[in-house]
């Protein structure tokens, strides 16, 4: 019999090879009921190990051709930054926002339509209180996108 932790990474491995699958094929791929797999998914959910069940965009296909990072050095201050925070979650065009340590502070992932749209997104970021410093690096190709990656390997089960 599964235990119940092996059941789920299994579920989790799933999804990450196919999240359109039905319950009934994920099921199926794992040996449990459909019950117990819509059960398990419902508990991964609520713990916050899945967050979202979102579907995998390709940004070109929607004419957001250009992809940057923005490095930013801002002032130190603790109120500052979190007004920052705020106002960059709100800014349409980043997908990720990290606080980094080294010579920067932070990193924003953007998504533009054109460079007009990206260099109006850095005067807007100068614009922002506390904002020392951006250098922009505007993505030439990407070799790999596999955010799930990672997951695999802590995922699979070993056979003891």
């Amino acid at each position: 019999m599964l235990k119940s932790r092996d059941l789920e990474k299994k579920i989790i491995l799933q999804l990450l090879e196919d999240g359109r699958q039905p319950l009934l094929q994920i099921a199926k791929n794992v040996g449990a009921t459909r019950q117990t797999v819509a059960k398990k998914l419902e508990q991964l959910r609520n713990f916050g190990l899945i967050s979202s069940f979102a579907p995998k965009l390709e940004p070109e296909k929607f004419g957001l051709v250009i992809q940057a990072y923005i490095f930013m050095r801002e002032d130190p201050r603790s109120d500052l930054r979190k007004k920052n925070e705020d106002a960059i979650k709100g800014f349409h065009q980043v997908s990720e926002f990290h606080r980094v340590f080294g010579k920067y502070d932070s990193i924003v992932k953007v998504l533009v339509e054109n460079n007009k749209e990206l260099t109006d997104f850095v005067k807007k970021l100068h614009g922002l209180s506390g904002v020392r410093e951006t250098e922009t690096f505007i993505v030439h190709s990407t070799i790999k996108n596999k955010p799930e990656d990672p997951f695999k390997k802590v995922l699979t089960i070993s056979e003891e």
